[in-house]
């Protein structure tokens, strides 16, 4: 069956006013009326929301509204933003004022710009060049890789003085105790990669201040950080999937580098910590006992699943892994010495420039091998639990530089009605729904479509 919604169920505070803590792709922010209004449908009771692959957490928080919800997702910086939107600490002006000064002022932050001293003077030169029309040396600071890769793969600079700059930076945070400290992981990760060494540094001290609060508060200041983080990565699209590439394809220095880097990179980062803190702070707070939990989703579903009523299911659907578009948050949030994944260039073994994390999670919905089967068991798991269910799924590409979905629609919609009775398929388009008036089939000449699947006993 094939269902049609209008626009004008999707109140106008959805379509010009909507919270995002990060840049994320594939959010259902802009939607998430009709999920709610889907959600309702198949189970009018009011019953807590089990919300799997929760990402920023926005269908949660809309439902939060009305419902108990326990967001699922198996990354941490999901967690960590699905419990501030959820459950969000309030700050006064005060306060907030009070929390950057303590980043700031804190010992341990101070020490950490005496070491970067040499490299954020290298930075601001690099900077001055560019300005003055030579982009040559800040094209090369953009390629060299972050301290931790450099010290443990032993690269050598082609430039002396970032040689020389780095050498010395490494050297004083050896000798402060500050070399694989979690106090610095932002900066010996990312550092010059993502930001500037200054950022990266006062980065690090709004996340010494959030892990040192008490318990209640903790996810809601991390939270800012990474909404912080987000707002300044220096990369095209504010994501951490591609550093930025200084060169065109011919090694030509691209035009527009000293505009964009200078921007980036000048933006304050106690600012926007502080402005951010005061939009969680204003956040509703959901209702009844609200959960985040990080979790494998059919670990969720078997835990404790006499207490939910409903699940909503927006599993990664094509062959991008969404993790590398987010390890510097995971990063961030678990304050690790993550191994730099490797790739193979020229025959040889090379960490990997982005300084992605080895170990970083890569969801079977993204591998064409493995997704039929896990949305098959995600399904049946979903059912056996006689559980309803709403899945998001999108058919064709999103212009938001993802690769095909691995499944296909037609594929999907069968292996919901393997394990459900009733299944209803409808179609969104933006923030509206297409008119649709015949098969759930009809999907190829759609450029832009989401589906939302109703499964239910």
């Amino acid at each position: 069956m094939v269902l049609n919604y209008t626009a004008s169920k999707i109140p106008l505070e959805w379509q010009s006013k909507v919270f995002r803590p990060v840049y994320y792709l594939g959010c259902k922010a802009s939607f998430t009326s009709t999920i709610k209004t889907a959600i309702n449908d198949i189970d009018p009771s009011g019953g807590r929301l089990l919300d799997l692959f929760a990402g920023t957490g926005s269908v949660g928080a809309a439902l939060g509204a009305e419902r108990e919800v326990t967001t699922v997702d198996v990354q941490e910086y999901s967690r960590v933003l699905c419990s501030a939107v959820l459950c969000p600490s309030i700050f006064s002006n005060t306060e907030i004022k009070q929390l950057s000064e303590r980043a700031l002022h804190n010992e341990t932050t101070k020490q950490l710009l005496w070491c970067l001293e040499p490299l954020i003077k290298h930075e601001r030169w690099c900077l001055d060049q560019a300005a003055s029309g030579d982009v040559q040396a800040l094209a090369t600071l953009i390629e060299s890789p972050p301290l931790a890769v450099r010290e443990t793969h032993n690269v050598n600079l082609s430039s002396s003085l970032l040689n020389d700059a780095a050498q010395n930076a490494i050297l004083r945070l050896h000798g402060a105790n500050l070399w694989k400290s979690p106090d610095t992981t932002v900066t010996r990760y990312f550092g010059g990669l993502y930001f500037s060494y200054t950022q990266a540094a006062l980065l690090d001290a709004v996340l010494s201040v959030a892990v040192c609060s008490e318990h209640q508060h903790r996810d809601t200041l991390m939270a800012a950080v990474l909404s912080t983080a987000s707002q300044l990565v220096n990369t095209v699209g504010k994501q951490f999937a591609q550093p930025i590439q200084p060169r065109n394809k011919t090694g030509t220095i691209k035009s527009s580098l000293a505009k964009i880097v200078a921007r980036d990179r000048s933006m304050p980062v106690l600012e926007i910590y502080q402005a951010w803190l005061g939009k969680y702070s204003m956040l509703p707070r959901a209702v009844g006992q609200p959960k985040a939990l990080r979790q494998d989703y059919l670990e969720a579903l078997s835990a404790n699943s006499s207490s939910y009523s409903v699940v909503y299911a927006d599993p990664p659907y094509t062959r991008d892994h969404y993790s590398r578009f987010y390890h510097v948050l995971e990063t961030m949030c678990l304050r690790d010495e993550p191994v730099v994944s490797r790739i193979v260039k020229n025959g040889k073994k090379i960490p990997s420039r982005g300084a992605y994390r080895e170990s970083r999670h890569q969801s079977e919905f993204c591998i064409k091998s493995t997704a039929p089967n896990a949305f098959n068991s995600l399904f049946r798991t979903v059912r056996e639990q006689d559980l309803p269910l709403v899945l998001s799924y999108s058919p064709h590409e999103n212009g938001d530089g993802t690769h095909p979905r691995v499944v296909s629609m037609e594929h999907i919609i069968e292996l919901a009605h393997k394990h459900y009775d009733r299944v209803k398929v409808c179609f969104i388009d933006g923030v509206t729904h297409n008119k649709l008036n015949s098969s759930a089939l009809k999907l190829k000449s759609r450029d832009h479509s989401e589906v939302l699947l109703k499964c239910f006993r």
